[in-house]
Formats: structure tokens, C-alpha cells, sequence
């Protein structure tokens, strides 16, 4: 009895899997179940030794990725159109790319290499923490401008558990740039330093200030507010928000 039951279970369980599968077949080939199942095939296969290692160069991969996103857009990127444009197997791109995600983050990560290298880097003597938050705004802004899709925009229209993973994936990028504005903060010489404790404190004010950036480029918003409340909260003498050359 407990045998035939057991068994039962089994047929309930492997019926459900089996539907699974066809409702991810039926989604389309970016479906998490499917790229799940793909994965974990793939990785069986390669502790058996079945599937014959192909040499990859991941940077290659990431600019085909790159041209893609830059082509069509960054929702329209996937790993099978990678892995066409490579000439290789899906799961020869899954192997460096587990989800959608790290390829997406990958392609972010290559934008701020690209478009603000020289930004984050360019600290001129005497410049302002705001006016360097600007400059990066500016950067941004300018950067949109040249697309012929407007990555932004699509961000705000993924659905939520894509955000969501993009965004954790993109958390080393975005940390990068964070440490990058800190220096900048902490050579501000115009900034009153013994302010920055607490909710002030130089690592909190940065990580505000550049996610607050990004939001405003998927939302099209402004930050003058922003601007203005870190004249307000970092300096003794603040510079009125429509003195634009003192700004700068």
C-alpha cells in the first residue's frame, strides 16, 4: 500500500514538472523555468564530460551583447540572440551568463566603461561635490541623447522581477561609482566635514546621490531638488541654485 502510494506521488509530481515545462516552452525561450532547466542540464553535462568544452572569450560575448542592446534596445537582448551572433550554443553562453540578468548587468557595466570612464575620472582641482554630481547628470544626459533606443525609458517598463535582478546584478557597478563620488566628497575642501556623521555620513550621501541620478534618467525627472538640498545640507555658504557659473 504505502508502496503504491509513493508511487502515485511520483506520477503526481512528475505530471506537474511535465506541465511546467510546457508552460515555459509555450513563454518563449527567455523563460526563467526553461533557462533554469537549461542551466542545471548543462552543468550535469559538463561533470559528465558530454558536452565538449568550446573556447569563449567573454569579453566577445559582452560586446555582441552590447551591439544588440545598443541596436535594439536593452529589453530586447537575449541569450539566444548572443549566442546567433557569436555562432555558438545557448548554453555556451549560460555557462558564462547564468540569467538574463548578468548578461544585462555585463552590458551596463561595459556603458560605464564606455561613456563614463572619463567622467568618474576627470576630478577637476577645487570642484564642488555638486558640481560633480552634475557633470555626471550632464554625462548621462548627454550619453541618452545619442541612443537610438532609449535604454532608460525600457528599464522602467521591465516587469518587476527583471528590475529586480538587474538590479542586484548591477550592485558592483553602481558600488564602483559610489566609491568614486566618495573621493570626490571627501577632497571637497568647500564642504563643511563635520557635518558628514549619521544620516550625512560620506558613504550614505554618495549612495543617495548617484541612485538618485539614475532614478531621475528612468523617471525623466530633474534633480535641481537634489542639487539643492546638498548645497543646503554640505556647505556653510551655500550657492544659490540659479548661480549657474558658481556651480560649475
Amino acid at each position: 500500500m504505502v508502496g503504491r502510494m509513493w508511487t502515485r506521488d511520483i506520477s503526481r509530481v512528475g505530471t506537474q514538472v511535465a506541465r511546467s515545462l510546457v508552460a515555459a516552452v509555450d513563454a518563449g525561450p527567455d523563460n526563467p523555468i526553461l533557462n533554469t532547466v537549461h542551466y542545471g542540464l548543462l552543468q550535469v553535462a559538463k561533470e559528465q564530460e558530454v558536452v565538449p568544452k568550446q573556447v569563449i572569450d567573454p569579453e566577445k560575448l559582452v560586446s555582441q551583447a552590447y551591439a544588440i542592446a545598443s541596436r535594439d534596445g536593452i529589453s530586447a537582448l537575449s541569450v539566444r540572440k548572443v549566442a546567433t551572433a557569436c555562432g555558438i550554443a545557448i548554453g555556451s553562453v549560460y555557462a558564462y551568463f547564468p540569467t538574463k540578468a548578468d548578461l544585462t548587468a555585463a552590458v551596463l557595466t561595459r556603458f560605464f566603461e564606455e561613456h563614463l570612464s572619463k567622467e568618474l575620472c576627470a576630478v577637476l582641482p577645487g570642484e564642488r561635490f555638486t558640481s560633480y554630481a552634475r557633470r555626471l547628470r550632464d554625462a548621462l544626459t548627454s550619453v541618452r541623447s545619442t541612443m537610438s533606443v532609449d535604454w532608460f525609458a525600457q528599464m522602467r517598463r521591465l516587469p518587476e522581477r527583471e528590475r529586480d535582478a538587474l538590479e542586484a546584478a548591477r550592485a558592483p557597478v553602481m558600488t564602483h561609482v559610489e566609491r568614486g563620488m566618495r573621493a570626490v566628497l571627501d577632497a571637497d575642501e568647500a564642504v563643511a566635514h563635520a557635518r558628514l556623521v549619521g544620516p550625512l555620513h560620506p558613504e550614505r550621501v554618495s549612495r543617495l546621490t548617484l541612485r538618485a541620478i539614475v532614478a531621475s534618467m528612468i523617471d525623466e525627472s530633474d534633480c535641481d531638488t537634489l542639487f539643492a538640498l546638498l548645497e543646503a545640507s554640505l556647505y556653510p555658504c551655500p550657492t544659490p541654485p540659479d548661480d549657474k557659473d558658481a556651480l560649475r
